[in-house]
């Protein structure tokens, strides 16, 4: 069927229409839609800036809480390689005192020892000077007499052997009579009997330095004396206590200690004193005086 040019051309109108008419209403349909479109848009973009901006706060925080951590490691650390330093700085210091107090520990040892050197040094200086009495003995002499019999003699040969065998010995010799007589003789007989025992001592090589002497006269305390003969003889008489009288007593002083007791000095004593007695036929009752000499 063939359609005339002018029924083409109306019908070509027609659909022109009815596409314009169609467009219009489309456009608008779009244009509401784009405006839903768009505010939802815009919804979301405005919730997902707020999410955004929220997420951002707590990224900032997490980033100043990391860097205040970090931080604090870092000052942590610093403090543990200081403690480490600190450490290290006193266990050098403990083991330098460690070694002072060894280094000192030895010098007091040795400063202990020197010490103990010294003060022995010291006590032997001190006991230089001070003098022990270690032997005494009495010689005994027959009235009027002033020369020595063989057991006085023997006697101070026991003695001297003690004297010598230790050093720098003091030695004194005091001489005495008996009550009878007058005194200027009886002093100057204690003086002579005196010089017989030094001369004696001297004779058998005891420094004559070392050797003090002097006459006494008289004995001037008989009670003592008589202590001392009883301690000698408890039995003994009043003779026997003035034949004491007529004596040299000996008395050796060396220095420092001594290992000499006094009960030592006092057996010597009384040896000495026995061996040197005068003999039973000696005179013992006359008197020390020119008088009585025959």
């Amino acid at each position: 069927m063939k359609m005339s040019g002018k029924t083409l051309v109306i019908a070509s109108g027609a659909i022109i229409v009815a596409l314009a008419g169609s467009g219009c209403a489309t456009k608008k349909y779009a244009r509401n839609q784009a405006g839903a479109v768009n505010q939802r848009v815009t919804q979301v973009q405005t919730q997902l800036s707020g999410e955004m901006a929220k997420q951002q706060s707590e990224i900032s925080s997490l980033g100043e809480r990391l860097t205040t951590t970090n931080n604090q490691v870092a000052a942590a650390w610093n403090s543990a390689q200081q403690a480490n330093a600190s450490a290290a700085q006193a266990n050098t210091s403990a083991s330098q005192a460690m070694q002072q107090a060894q280094s000192n520990s030895s010098a007091i040892s040795e400063t202990s020892e020197q010490l103990k050197t010294t003060s022995s040094t010291v006590t032997k200086l001190i006991n230089a000077q001070n003098y022990t009495l270690v032997e005494t003995a009495n010689v005994m002499f027959g009235v009027n007499k002033s020369d020595l019999t063989p057991e006085a003699q023997a006697a101070l040969d026991a003695l001297i052997q003690k004297a010598l065998s230790q050093p720098r010995t003091v030695i004194e010799v005091e001489g005495f009579t008996d009550q009878t007589g007058s005194p200027s003789y009886n002093l100057m007989l204690s003086q002579k009997r005196a010089d017989t025992v030094a001369r004696y001592l001297v004779k058998q090589n005891v420094p004559l330095k070392s050797i003090s002497m002097i006459g006494l006269g008289e004995e001037s305390t008989p009670e003592l004396l008589a202590a001392e003969y009883l301690a000698i003889d408890p039995n003994a008489n009043t003779k026997d206590v003035k034949s004491l009288a007529r004596r040299v007593r000996v008395r050796v002083y060396a220095p420092g200690d001594s290992s000499a007791s006094s009960a030592g000095a006092a057996s010597a004593s009384t040896a000495a004193s026995t061996a040197a007695s005068p003999s039973p036929s000696e005179p013992q009752s006359q008197a020390d005086s020119p008088a009585d000499q025959q």
